[in-house]
């Protein structure tokens, strides 16, 4: 449940057009790796940009966009002159142009494409030159039946063997450093982790990044499948002491965790449960919906017809094989929502008839996907209080995806047989665990890539101290 499910009217890059182009010479230091997103109609869409010069002294860069599984894709016209800076991705909805100012690590700016404007902003990464990590860096493959994944395997300076544990995404495919809107979740916490004496392994998601792998018909089962893999890999590390290896999820995949807990509670040391649901999907959604209207500020009457539109979408596809209503359903709700765009957003949609066709589609095809169903019949508190190992669930206390408010009992309850398990809510930190104001969002981009203080200790000193005695 992270902030993937974007828009349909902001997803205008997916349908892009190879290119070519040089960018302009050289005459200030943009060259480097930059995070950041595009804001455009009050969505946050994460992108990274890269920028190296050629032999010649010429600009070449490119644009990675995450949630959409787009990688490397040629940025053309980079310029930078004085403290100006700008470049464009061609695309077959018309070319997306940012233009901005750089000031010191950050560039700020216009993001425009098709009549349709916005803004961007990017700062440099600050990721430690590989000389500098005091640990060993290891790129992986992992080979199953029907997938194959790729990671990164850190393992600590010194003599083993030592504890691990595998790092495991929340919904939406997404990279082993979890890197939403510019902060880079896993790849943060993997650092840490393996400084603090831990083996740490991450892979990006089956069909993702480097990955290969079916996702049409993915549930949680088949991500368990994948994180058991993991698990084997890890395992059988000579690094590493195999009955010391748990494994962290955060968000969904904290029911992915405790699933492949349940599976092998004989290879499970623990679980690490970051912002992990303990009620149904049926019942998160319900409570996101609700959430989420009430931070924009909408009236009362609008935030329960609101709840009523997504529970009648959730009970016509628990119902059975009938989905007729959804066609009707999703057309008067994407056509109700256009009302609040001004002339100049209206336009930058091209054919609303299109546009609303397409919405439609995509909306039924994401409820009616084999994961969706699982998700709203699921009910992680199952799974929970089977596992026999120590958990620890972590929650931020502004969460407003998986909050505090409806999963932190349950999920109290559903350990209370578990003695050696712990349940803590982070006072002032967002879903992504940072220092917040409101938990939005939205406001993730705007906040620095970082965790809350003391977050990270949290979770290495507990897994350091439930690995302390072997199994």
């Amino acid at each position: 449940m992270n902030s993937n499910n974007l828009s349909a009217g902001v997803l205008i890059f997916i349908a892009l057009l190879a290119s070519c182009g040089q960018g302009t010479q050289v005459s200030s230091d943009i060259q480097g790796t930059w995070e950041g997103s595009i804001s455009i109609s009050g969505i946050e869409l994460g992108i990274n940009v890269d920028v190296t010069v050629d032999e010649q002294g010429l600009y070449e860069a490119s644009i990675d966009i995450p949630v959409q599984g787009a990688f490397g894709l040629e940025l053309v016209n980079v310029f930078a002159r004085g403290d100006s800076v700008g470049f464009a991705l061609p695309s077959n909805h018309g070319e997306a142009s940012f233009a901005g100012v750089i000031d010191g690590d950050m560039i700020r700016g216009v993001f425009s494409q098709g009549g349709a404007v916005g803004s961007f902003e990017l700062r440099r990464s600050a990721e430690v030159a590989m000389e500098e990590i005091p640990y060993t860096v290891s790129e992986i493959t992992i080979a199953g039946d029907d997938v194959s994944l790729a990671g990164t395997l850190t393992i600590p300076a010194g003599a083993g063997p030592f504890p691990a544990v595998i790092l495991f995404t929340g919904s939406g495919l997404q990279d082993r450093d979890e890197n939403v809107m510019g902060f880079r979740v896993f790849g943060e916490l993997a650092d840490h982790l393996t400084r603090s004496g831990i083996a740490v392994l991450r892979c990006d998601d089956r069909g993702f990044g480097g990955s290969v792998g079916e996702i049409d018909l993915v549930t949680d089962s088949v991500f368990a499948c994948d994180a058991s893999l993991m698990l084997d890999y890890m395992i059988a590390q000579p690094e590493v002491d195999p009955g010391r290896v748990g494994i962290l999820g955060h968000s969904e995949g904290s029911t992915v965790a405790l699933i492949t807990a349940d599976w092998k509670p004989e290879d499970v040391a623990f679980v690490v449960s970051m912002a992990g649901p303990s009620i149904s999907g049926y019942e998160v959604l319900l409570g996101q919906i609700e959430m989420l209207c009430r931070q924009a500020g909408l009236p009362e009457q609008e935030i329960a017809r609101n709840v009523e539109t997504q529970r009648k979408v959730m009970d016509i596809i628990l119902a059975g094989d009938d989905h007729s209503g959804l066609d009707e359903l999703f057309r008067f709700e994407t056509l109700a929502s256009l009302e609040d765009l001004s002339e100049e957003e209206l336009a930058g949609l091209g054919d609303i008839d299109v546009y609303v066709d397409y919405v439609v589609a995509q909306s039924i095809a994401q409820v009616e996907s084999e994961w969706f169903l699982n998700f709203l019949r699921h009910d992680p508190a199952d799974e929970i209080s089977a596992v026999s190992c120590p958990v620890l669930a972590l929650y931020g206390s502004l969460d407003i995806q998986v909050p505090p408010e409806r999963n932190l009992q349950p999920m109290q309850m559903a350990l209370s047989d578990n003695s050696p398990s712990s349940v803590i809510v982070i006072n002032g930190a967002n879903h992504l665990f940072q220092a917040a104001v409101d938990g939005s969002v939205e406001e993730y981009a705007t906040l620095e890539p970082e965790f809350i203080d003391g977050f990270e200790s949290t979770v290495s000193d507990w897994i350091l101290d439930v690995t302390s005695t072997p199994r």
